[in-house]
């Protein structure tokens, strides 16, 4: 198993844990916007807490799986000039682009970290009054962590992809 399998490898259950959670967020949304319709037209009681979580937990899911996206290769970019490339400007493209996304998810990740530290201190609840803001805050810290984690063993493999095409 050559080094660049290994990193691929690397986070398997990493990638399988995340993906749990994105899903049980979405499918724990889901559920819990259901029940609050039966009970808002059903027995007139609505539960702001109720509509918050829903949307939280989305954001929670779709923050957990950035990592995972930038390991397949499914985040946002243009592939008009990848194609007419060759194989190792390709390469080269594809670490740039690691390089450019890993810088902007340390800063991300560092303002997130200010954001809801700042959030702690002031004790902000949400609209509901019921949760500290700080919880879904932490949503886009996890998020940004994971995503300068995989931004960087993605910039890695696409170094060493690099370097077997020199070579």
């Amino acid at each position: 198993m050559n080094r660049i399998e290994k990193l691929e490898n690397s986070t398997k259950f990493l990638d399988k844990a995340l993906e749990v959670i994105a899903v049980f967020c979405l499918i724990l949304s889901v559920v819990l916007a259901f029940v609050g319709v039966i009970l808002r037209y059903q027995f007139g009681i609505s539960y702001q807490i109720l509509e918050e979580i829903c949307r939280y937990a989305i954001v929670y899911g779709v923050f957990a799986y950035i990592g995972p996206l930038i390991k397949k290769n499914e985040h946002i970019k243009m592939s008009l000039l990848e194609d007419r490339l060759s194989r190792k400007s390709k390469h080269l493209v594809e670490f740039l682009i690691g390089i450019i996304l890993f810088i902007a998810f340390v800063i991300l990740f560092y303002a997130g970290i200010i954001w809801a530290s700042s959030i702690y201190s002031m004790n902000l609840m949400t609209l509901s009054g019921e949760m500290l803001m700080v919880i879904p805050a932490f949503a886009i810290v996890a998020g940004m962590f994971f995503g300068c984690v995989y931004a960087l063993l993605q910039m890695i493999i696409d170094f060493n992809l690099f370097r077997a095409e020199t070579n």
